[in-house]
């Protein structure tokens, strides 16, 4: 199964910095304010300075399932990892973290790890789910991501890793791994450096 989200690859970028953010260091030494998920601003609706942590229980981070893209360059899969979409659901521990500054500088970063349900999802010409795949039996099992990056007015880094390992009600098992990275750097004229590495 897809479970190495390309979508949250994709709109991790624009998902971290816009709903689930959660920052690696910056040197500054101010405590995070604790605040629900719902009232998370922190480089979401506020960037001025700002640093803040919330806590999670969803790989979404909300009621909705966690949806990715097929994955048609992933290596050592098995076929529908290409063409079918996961829908992932279940419960676990996340954590987010944001730190702006008013000279424009912020880091975010963004973890869980929990017990879901991966089922693969057929897609139409746009990408859009159409219905379960019924070739393709749900896995249950460990989800355990990491979403990050930072910036300044010159430089911008965000990465992600994904692990799934589960096991389906005939049995049968299904492992993926995935590795992105896009940077951008303002004394590099090439367009932004990015990869994206997955396996089964």
């Amino acid at each position: 199964m897809d479970v190495r989200f390309r979508a949250q690859r994709v709109a991790a970028i624009v998902a971290t910095l816009t709903v689930i953010a959660v920052p690696l260091v910056l040197a500054q030494g101010a405590s995070a304010a604790p605040v629900p998920p719902q009232d998370f601003t922190c480089g979401v609706t506020v960037f001025t300075d700002c640093n803040q942590t919330a806590h999670f229980g969803t790989p979404s981070g909300t009621s909705a399932p966690l949806v990715g893209d097929p994955s048609p360059g992933f290596t050592g899969c098995p076929a529908w990892v290409a063409v079918d979409a996961p829908v992932i659901q279940g419960t676990g521990n996340g954590i987010e973290h944001a730190v702006f500054t008013d000279a424009g500088v912020g880091s975010f970063t963004s973890t869980f790890t929990g017990t879901v349900t991966a089922e693969a999802w057929t897609v139409d010409s746009s990408g859009n789910l159409v219905a379960p795949d019924p070739s393709v039996p749900p896995f249950t099992g460990q989800l355990t991501c990491g979403f990050g990056g930072s910036f300044n007015h010159g430089n911008f880094v965000t990465h992600d890793t994904i692990h799934f390992s589960g096991t389906a009600a005939d049995g049968s098992t299904f492992s993926i791994h995935e590795v992105d990275h896009l940077s951008t750097s303002a004394s590099a004229a090439a367009a932004p450096n990015s990869f994206t590495v997955g396996f089964c």
